[in-house]
């Protein structure tokens, strides 16, 4: 089979360099007509995720049905990288030369809700997006299976241990109200704060303890006074999630969680020493002590690239797709694909699924997720996807411009 691969390979590069210019959008329509071909598997793999919602971590099905599909394409499979049992790594490859491009399939669903994000599909598009362009001329194709963006930032560990060592670009496609070829995301920190106190009963010797959560609550007055004075798009979000054992015992533990999201990498990490600086103040205030930690991944914030949207956008305009422009006052929140973006160029786009009022995390938009609008749009991501890694392959300048693009704008700023 390896042969084949390598005769084929040589044949199409052939092909390639007598088909430049104007001919060039010939091979596109191939490319198509083989995304045209692939799709209706994909797709019945899709609805068979949407049928069978696994939270993060937990999408052993989903992982097993993607890259078992993938194998049938042609592709190599690793699974289990980074210590997570429900990611994996696939690759084929019939050019030696050929940048390396990346897709990234995430497939966790919502607690209760299901694929009310519309997971099955993002993990689809970047499949089929692959799946095709390996089909259409020799190229360097992988695909990354990222587990719980939702809840644990899968991408993030999956980047340290390698995952995506040696790619060019990477891709990915969220469903939502529009057509577009990336759009800013916040970065994203997770704090939790621990307030140690002393117990004692509340009527009889109150005055010998130390009220750890008056000490939480003041933290949270300070986050409240601090809102008015953050910048557009930041925000301070948190919780009790432990408050005390019983109302006659001054309560000697106390537990929050918080979000904290912001536009620049910068701002984002000045906010989280700014609460971290309340919450030891409102510490010291009652006597208690204050510990701080986080469990989940900072998701960073997107490193945007102007070609490589370009690109993606005029690719949509040949698939037929109509390019949004996403409103200025709409709501952005935060991906794990920030961090991605980061370590390597990127687009996180975004394909049109469901009109405007239906909002992700939703059982409406679960519904959608199995729709036929939601597989359309999901096609033409894909075709997007690929089409743009066709144009990276044959494209040196292209590619050039992405990395100059890529270097020229710094970390953490969106």
């Amino acid at each position: 089979m390896e042969a084949r691969q390598h005769s084929a390979g040589a044949a199409f590069a052939e092909r390639i360099e007598a088909r430049q210019g104007a001919e060039a959008d010939s091979l596109k329509r191939e490319l198509l007509g083989a995304l045209r071909r692939l799709a209706p598997a994909w797709e019945d793999v899709a609805l068979r995720i949407h049928a069978h919602p696994e939270l993060g971590r937990q999408e052993h099905r989903a992982s097993a049905w993607l890259g078992e599909e993938l194998e049938r394409a042609g592709f190599s499979v690793r699974r289990g990288l980074a210590g997570l049992s429900t990611s994996f790594a696939a690759s084929r490859e019939t050019s030696a030369s050929a940048p390396a491009i990346a897709f990234v399939a995430e497939y966790d669903a919502l607690p209760d809700l299901g694929h009310a994000c519309g997971h099955n599909l993002i993990a689809v598009a970047a499949c089929l997006a692959g799946h095709a362009l390996a089909e259409a001329l020799p190229s360097r194709v992988r695909v990354i299976g990222a587990p719980d963006e939702e809840s644990f930032g899968g991408k993030a560990p999956l980047l340290e241990h390698g995952a995506f060592d040696g790619a060019d670009v990477a891709m990915m496609a969220h469903g939502g109200p529009y057509n577009l070829p990336s759009r800013d995301m916040l970065g994203l920190r997770f704090m939790t704060l621990e307030f140690h106190g002393r117990s004692a009963h509340a009527a009889t010797s109150a005055g010998h303890g130390v009220n750890a959560l008056d000490a939480l609550l003041l933290t949270f007055q300070g986050v409240g006074l601090l809102r008015q004075q953050l910048r557009e798009r930041a925000r301070i979000d948190g919780i009790v999630t432990h408050g005390g054992k019983a109302p006659n015992l001054v309560p000697d533990y106390a537990r929050a969680e918080f979000c904290v999201r912001a536009r620049q990498q910068a701002h984002l990490d000045e906010l989280c020493g700014k609460l971290l600086r309340l919450a030891r103040a409102s510490a010291e205030a009652v006597g208690a002590r204050v510990e701080a930690g986080s469990g989940r991944h900072p998701m960073l914030a997107m490193r945007r690239n102007a070609p490589l949207e370009e690109a993606y956008a005029a690719n949509l305009r040949f698939c037929g797709q109509e390019v949004h422009v996403f409103p200025a006052d709409g709501a952005i929140g935060s991906t794990d694909f920030g961090n991605v973006s980061q370590a390597l160029p990127g687009i996180h786009a975004y394909f049109q699924m469901v009109p405007p009022e239906v909002k992700h995390h939703t059982p409406e938009f679960a519904a959608a997720a199995r729709s036929r609008a939601g597989l359309d749009g999901m096609r033409s991501a894909a075709a997007a996807m690929a089409l743009t890694g066709l144009d990276l392959t044959l494209r040196p300048e292209l590619l050039a411009a992405v990395r100059a693009a890529f270097e020229a704008q710094g970390r953490g700023v969106s």
